[in-house]
């Protein structure tokens, strides 16, 4: 059994059940295998979800590059990041697997970051000013699509309005104002990485 075969797997039972669908247990009844047909590919979960993160941003980004020379960092940025919420909303839980994988195991992770810092230093920011702006930039897209995913038809309740009228309000009106989740994750983004 192929690590490729048993990650695609685990993607379906992630895309069919979500992350607590996704269990040794249920790979070895999906693959008719014996488990340590799985354990020789992968020592445990976090492997197999590492895996997992670095097959779903494939999906999105393929081979990711470097920021080609000459363009603003800002809206090559922001395609950036709309193309990890992308990723990441392609599957349930899918902002929990990605963002709970370590970048020295997921090289398309890794290279989010990489590629982002030196496109901003070869811009003429400090090192400091780019990890900055990147890592705030990345840490706020795995939150908002976390949110995105745990909130789904969220609607406040009449004693959770009368607990917290702000943001009872704030949720009505975001809703009746035809605010889109990309409108507020653009929003988020703009106040990270400027306008443009």
């Amino acid at each position: 059994m192929d690590a490729e075969t048993i990650t695609g797997q685990g993607l379906a039972l992630l895309k069919q059940h979500g992350l607590a669908g996704v269990t040794f247990r249920k790979l070895t009844a999906d693959l008719q295998v014996k488990a340590p047909a799985i354990y020789w590919r992968f020592k445990d979960k976090r492997e197999l979800l590492e895996a997992m993160a670095e097959a779903m941003l494939q999906q999105q980004f393929g081979e990711l590059s470097p920021m080609p020379p000459g363009l603003d960092w800002r809206p090559w940025l922001r395609e950036m990041l709309h193309c990890l919420r992308r990723a990441m909303l392609a599957y349930p839980d899918g902002a929990r697997v990605v963002a709970g994988a370590r970048p020295p195991n997921t090289p398309t992770l890794a290279r989010i970051p990489e590629y982002g810092l030196r496109a901003l230093e070869d811009s003429g920011l400090s090192l400091p000013q780019a990890a900055t702006v990147i890592y705030t930039a990345v840490h706020y897209t795995f939150g908002h699509v976390i949110e995105e995913q745990d909130s789904v038809d969220a609607q406040p309740t009449a004693e959770f309005a009368l607990a917290y009228p702000t943001v009872a309000r704030t949720m009505h009106e975001g809703r009746h104002a035809g605010l889109t989740a990309t409108d507020i994750f653009d929003a988020g983004l703009s106040l990270i990485i400027g306008n443009q």
